[in-house]
């Protein structure tokens, strides 16, 4: 059962960085960030997460918790409305606390988040950023699952050390596991304890969509798993939920 919760950090983690990705990376994108400057901030409740949305000179940036004096401020009275808003389901309306005079920004938001869609669910998709843009939102997920998902918070304080997970001569992301904290951050990691690695693009977006069995995968060798194996099991566990909250 997906704690609604965890999955607003995602959303405000996970899926809003790849608006950063998106920018740097794909042409459309860029086009469409540069009509606009300035920062959106995206609050939860009282004291839920915060995240800012700052665009400048066509480049993104996501930071976590309130950055500076937002243009646009968007509060979401309960997690599920704003899980509501980037699913697409159910009323997702936010309360405007301030930037009403600012529709462009907005739309410029929703242009953004319509074209990552595109690029995520669309036919014929740019291959390339489409898996960059699931290995960042993979890695994310699961440290926002290890440090905020009560089930899953035991088993990540078990653990100590990074986690690497890529794509053969690809994208990457790795995952810090240090105690109450759990960071991730794009990239290769000097000195992994875990890699988990898919041989190939291909392999790894058939993965993603649940074209290809995992096990079977990593019996044919066309997915390497290998170091701290204590830390795999784990990391598997956060794995399986992955899907649980971005079904």
């Amino acid at each position: 059962m997906r704690n609604e919760d965890v999955l607003a950090r995602i959303h405000l983690d996970a899926i809003l960085s790849n608006f950063e990705i998106l920018a740097q990376e794909d042409t459309q994108a860029r086009t469409i960030a540069e009509s606009w400057n300035g920062s959106i901030l995206f609050m939860v409740g009282v004291a839920g997460p915060r995240a800012t949305l700052d665009i400048s000179s066509s480049g993104i940036k996501v930071m976590p918790g309130k950055v500076g004096e937002a243009d646009i401020v968007l509060f979401f009275p309960t997690a599920k409305l704003l899980n509501n808003m980037f699913t697409g389901t159910g009323v997702g309306f936010p309360v405007p606390l301030k930037g009403l005079t600012k529709a462009k920004g907005l739309i410029v938001f929703m242009k953004l988040a319509k074209r990552m869609e595109a690029v995520l669910k669309g036919e014929n998709p740019p291959k390339a950023l489409k898996a960059k843009l699931l290995v960042n939102t993979l890695g994310r997920t699961i440290a926002v699952i290890a440090a905020y998902e009560p089930e899953s918070m035991a088993a990540a304080r078990s653990i100590r050390g990074v986690t690497e997970l890529r794509i053969k001569n690809g994208p990457a992301v790795n995952i810090t596991f240090a105690g109450e904290s759990v960071t991730a951050r794009g990239g290769n990691a000097p000195d992994p304890d875990l890699i988990m690695e898919f041989g190939t693009q291909d392999l790894f977006l058939d993965l993603a969509e649940d074209k290809v069995d995992v096990f079977a995968a990593i019996c044919l060798e066309d997915m390497l798993l290998q170091g701290d194996l204590h830390m795999g099991d784990v990391v598997n566990t956060f794995l399986d939920k992955v899907s649980v909250y971005l079904q």
